[in-house]
């Protein structure tokens, strides 16, 4: 899934603060999806998804794993925003 698809899923993670299984996310993490928001400019890559926690955040700002509970285990498999 691009970053165009999953806009609203990333606004609605930062709106309640949780991830799509309802995890809570930090702040640092918080701020990864407000860059994800803002970077219009690469709307075109992947999102990629934490097995982990679930958050849902842009590829290009998960270089050492998810930004919100570090897990290594990210897939770019989204199945419906979740």
């Amino acid at each position: 899934m691009k970053i165009k698809d999953a806009i609203q899923v990333l606004r609605t993670e930062v709106v309640f603060g949780r991830t799509p299984s309802g995890r809570s996310i930090t702040d640092y993490a918080q701020n990864a999806i407000g860059a994800s928001l803002e970077d219009t400019k690469n709307y075109e890559m992947e999102c990629l998804s934490c097995k982990n926690c679930s958050l849902i955040i842009s590829g290009l700002l998960c270089p050492e794993g998810c930004p919100n509970c570090g897990s290594k285990d990210l897939t770019t498999e989204i199945v419906n925003g979740d």
